[in-house]
């Protein structure tokens, strides 16, 4: 690299400076989900990888999705956005009432931060955002591991319009606010959407990690006609930001396999794996994850009764598809079935429909 292209200011943004983004799927380019209607139990995912819905007593209800960027967002190089739409409304908030969309870091990609010591690092934060209402929103950070929570402000200047913010967090020098070095959820990035109960002094970090706005955070939820748009989401080290990071789909895609691993079965009879069959009514079926995941994950369906088993004799339908074995690099599937086809190997997969999928999940 040049000498000339580092200024007083730091690193050029034209220069590549691969991995600066801290976050994963900021560009919202991923999104193994789809749509998702009625989020509102504690702690689901939204329709983009690696986007949490972190809520805890509200009533509000919401559905997410993909949607394309606005034009001002695509000359800046930003294609996706997340959409964040009102479906349930909590207009009289109450007791620990809080809704954010968050993303979660792993200690051990922490450790340059430095946090707990002198040397501890500024993080820039920089987005897109359009929100029903002007005025004063929050960002925060939160250091799971040393229980400290720092919201920031940033000001909206005209409704239902989408604007650029760059926001600066202070460097996290306490003792004792350094990052566990595993694999676990240390720290999060988000955006409230309500807060009561959360609330603390905004602009500086205060001890307790429930600390995620202040009092001048707005009721986004508070009408079925409010949508909230997030997009272009990058944090890196330092209080200069620069020009969004752009990776390959497959980089992006890659990264979440990490923590979430869909298989989308859209055709009739769509078989994903083989397996032995165990007994008369079981089979277990021997399925890789497509990347190494954080840590052995969990299963879902969409249906326990959406698949079969089936060889040359026949076939027969699952009443029951769980996890016989975990480990991050593969999992043993065991379908239940009512009577095993004769030979001793069998395919797995949908039954006769379509739009069925399971999923594997290590998420923070």
């Amino acid at each position: 690299m040049a000498v000339s292209t580092i200024g007083p200011t730091g690193l050029s943004s034209a220069v590549g400076q691969i991995g600066r983004n801290m976050v994963t799927n900021g560009n919202f380019s991923v999104a193994q989900r789809g749509t998702l209607t009625g989020i509102g139990a504690a702690q689901v995912y939204t329709s983009a990888d690696q986007w949490k819905y972190f809520v805890e007593t509200t009533a509000a209800r919401f559905t997410t999705s993909v949607v394309a960027a606005t034009a001002a967002m695509i000359a800046d190089g930003v294609a996706n956005r997340l959409k964040v739409d009102v479906t349930t409304v909590d207009s009289s908030m109450a007791g620990s009432d809080f809704a954010a969309i968050e993303q979660r870091f792993e200690g051990q990609n922490l450790q340059h931060l430095l946090y707990g010591t002198d040397d501890a690092k500024e993080l820039t934060v920089t987005f897109w955002f359009q929100s029903p209402k002007s005025g004063t929103h929050h960002v925060y950070l939160v250091q799971n591991d040393g229980n400290s929570g720092c919201p920031m402000t940033f000001t909206v200047a005209s409704a239902d319009t989408a604007e650029k913010f760059s926001v600066t967090f202070p460097a996290l020098t306490t003792s004792g606010q350094d990052f566990d070095n595993d694999t676990a959820w240390s720290m999060s990035l988000g955006f409230p959407i309500l807060s009561h109960g959360y609330e603390s002094t905004a602009n500086q970090w205060n001890a307790g990690g429930t600390w995620r706005s202040s009092s001048a955070q707005q009721n986004l939820a508070d009408n079925t006609a409010n949508d909230i748009f997030i997009g272009g989401v990058q944090l890196e080290v330092g209080g200069v930001a620069t020009d969004f990071e752009h990776e390959p789909f497959s980089v992006t895609l890659a990264k979440c396999y990490r923590y979430y691993q869909q298989w989308n079965i859209t055709t009739a009879f769509g078989f994903i794996a083989a397996g032995l069959n165990a007994g008369s009514t079981t089979t277990r079926v021997m399925l890789p994850t497509r990347k190494t995941m954080r840590a052995a994950p969990t299963l879902s369906v969409s249906g326990v009764g959406d698949f079969q088993t089936q060889d040359a004799t026949g076939a027969a339908d699952t009443t029951n598809v769980t996890l016989y074995s975990s480990y991050p690099e593969v999992v043993t599937i065991e379908a239940t079935v009512p009577t095993q086809p004769v030979s001793l190997a069998s395919l797995f997969g949908a039954d006769n429909s379509t739009a069925r999928f399971l999923a594997l999940s290590a998420e923070l």
